[in-house]
């Protein structure tokens, strides 16, 4: 049995490592946050740790590990987001993107800063932009995609995936925020949204402009949780949402995804399962559909111009001072 290395057992002289997403060749990095369902034996694949002291330090190392768009070459999910995702630099902004020359990153106003222990992303208005707009997408986004993928998911890659990411935030109104997998090819399937939430204003003084509400579900497959209410899928992992207790996105939170090789899974945050369900992982997620490449899929972002209560203008002023903070992403795998 493959043994899995931690920064605690091996010592200081074992310096973690990205790892290259083979089995075989495990990365050096920390063990699985403790959740009551996930279990052990889990080899450590992938070690996105950021920050200066971390394993993804600067752009140049980002750049090496993830691409800034998504798996279909677009910037703002087609056209549906409304912050577009830009560039770090010339060299790697695209050319022909859905919205148009994919817009470069300004290092006098950036959207990406590392910390000693972080990666902090930043919505930043474009061109000079005092009001912005999802449906003008003047505004951009520090988004990004894992360039490494797993070849299937689920029975057809026949292990069990455990992807972890400790990530907290502090948001504007109709910020649009997803940790989440997909596939090469989409149809209502396959898709799982590990966590998924937006700063809506549905009127009369429901907003969720502070991202206490979210939800994690399938796409295409079975949920055993329902968040047609937000608040009551929460609180059926045990998250609560109102009072001096409720949910703080500003704080730190570890999300979990654990999608066995039976195609079973579950979400957690902090240890609560806050969804379980089924889903195959082949376009239309059916049992005899064909099977998908599975990618991971950071949307740090803003508006939508589908959803009509974050398809709204801010002023620019709004965004200031408000980010996404990544401590680190993990990618475990068990045989």
């Amino acid at each position: 049995m493959l043994t899995l290395l931690c920064l605690s057992a091996v010592g200081q002289s074992a310096r973690a490592t990205v790892g290259t997403g083979d089995v075989a060749h495990p990365a050096i990095g920390a063990r699985p946050f403790a959740s009551p369902s996930v279990g052990k034996d889990y080899v450590l694949v992938k070690n996105w740790d950021f920050g200066a002291k971390g394993t993804i330090r600067n752009t140049a190392e980002l750049g090496r590990e993830f691409m800034f768009h998504d798996q279909f070459g677009t910037v703002a999910n087609g056209t549906n987001y409304g912050a577009v995702m830009l560039a770090p630099d010339e060299a790697s902004a695209l050319k022909n993107a859905a919205t148009g020359p994919q817009p470069v990153e300004d290092p006098a106003n950036p959207v990406r800063r590392f910390t000693a222990d972080s990666l902090q992303t930043f919505l930043v208005p474009l061109n000079g932009a005092a009001s912005c707009s999802p449906a003008q997408h003047n505004v951009g986004c520090g988004s990004f995609t894992a360039k490494w993928t797993l070849p299937k998911g689920g029975s057809r890659l026949g292990k069990d995936l455990l992807w972890e990411t400790r990530i907290r935030m502090v948001t504007p109104p109709y910020y649009w925020f997803a940790l989440w997998n997909a596939g090469d090819a989409w149809d209502q399937g396959a898709e799982i949204d590990l966590a998924e939430g937006f700063g809506y204003d549905n009127g009369g003084g429901r907003t969720n402009y502070d991202a206490r509400y979210w939800h994690s579900n399938s796409v295409g497959g079975h949920d055993d949780v329902d968040y047609g209410d937000w608040a009551k899928g929460m609180a059926q992992g045990g998250i609560s949402v109102g009072g001096i207790a409720r949910f703080d996105a500003s704080a730190y939170h570890v999300w979990q995804l654990l999608y066995r090789k039976d195609d079973t899974f579950s979400c957690f945050v902090d240890g609560h399962e806050v969804q379980r369900g089924k889903i195959p992982w082949t376009l239309h997620a059916t049992e005899d559909g064909k099977p998908l490449t599975l990618f991971f899929l950071f949307d740090l972002g803003w508006g939508h111009t589908q959803v009509g209560s974050v398809n709204k203008p801010l002023e620019a002023a709004a965004f200031k001072d408000k980010r996404y903070e990544l401590d680190y992403s993990r990618v475990y795998l068990r045989g």
